[in-house]
């Protein structure tokens, strides 16, 4: 019931977002290189609103507005817009995420691009996750040479020299590399088998929690920056089909 509730609200929220993605965009910088768009602000209450009205005790952890509690051990976690440079740059690859976490587990996950009227999700009592009603799993690809890898930088020279000095075997030997700032996209493609990795040292916690829960769903395996085991809470990671060695 409070899947088909959560998918309504975040459609309704995707047409919004649809209607700014087309119109001139107003933005200020957050901080050095983190674009704040105005519809950030209008997708984050916007969600918070609706969720609140139809569960009024839950918790939220957002982008914009960080930690509300309430008295109960739900909480949902959402990213408004991830992916808030490609909206206003008017690249057509960001999405509404939001997950609900339950005792420190995530339990339920949805992402969705409006533009593309792609919608991902998953829950633990499944196991399974989709794309538009589809089940998705990873791809079968498992050795470098035919990776298509994507990495979460943008024109940025020390991100870009940071990727390159850690990961420079794999920049060398996959297929094909690409720079995607967008993680929640970025992870369920992963999951739907369009790409085999996706590594960002800078993937937070409401951008990473939900995709995290679909690609683990879809056969999938997640390390923290560093390698050691996955946690959403931890920024940054590695987000890979579990096949190719890392």
């Amino acid at each position: 019931m409070s899947e088909s509730i959560i998918k309504s609200i975040i459609k309704n929220a995707g047409s919004i977002l649809r209607y700014g993605y087309y119109e001139s965009q107003r933005f200020k910088e957050k901080e050095k290189g983190h674009l704040l768009s105005e519809y950030d602000e209008i997708i984050d209450n916007y969600l918070i609103k609706e969720i609140k009205n139809k569960f009024p005790l839950c918790s939220f952890y957002t982008e914009e507005k960080k930690e509300m509690i309430n008295k109960s051990d739900t909480k949902w976690i959402i990213d408004p817009i991830d992916g808030s440079a490609y909206f206003i740059f008017g690249e057509p690859y960001f999405s509404i995420s939001a997950a609900k976490e339950e005792n420190g587990v995530i339990t339920e996950a949805h992402v969705y691009n409006p533009i593309s009227d792609e919608y991902f999700y998953s829950d633990n009592e499944i196991n399974i996750s989709f794309l538009n009603e589809n089940e998705i799993t990873v791809s079968d690809v498992n050795n470098l040479e035919e990776t298509l890898a994507a990495f979460g930088f943008s024109a940025n020279i020390n991100a870009i020299n940071k990727y390159y000095n850690e990961w420079k075997n794999i920049i060398d030997r996959c297929k094909k590399g690409i720079a995607w700032i967008c993680p929640a996209l970025s992870i369920c493609n992963v999951a739907r088998g369009r790409l085999e990795l996706f590594i960002d040292f800078g993937a937070s916690y409401e951008g990473q929690s939900a995709a995290s829960l679909i690609l683990k769903n879809a056969g999938g395996k997640m390390l923290n920056y560093d390698r050691s085991d996955y946690s959403h809470k931890i920024k940054g990671g590695i987000f890979y089909n579990g096949k190719i060695e890392i």
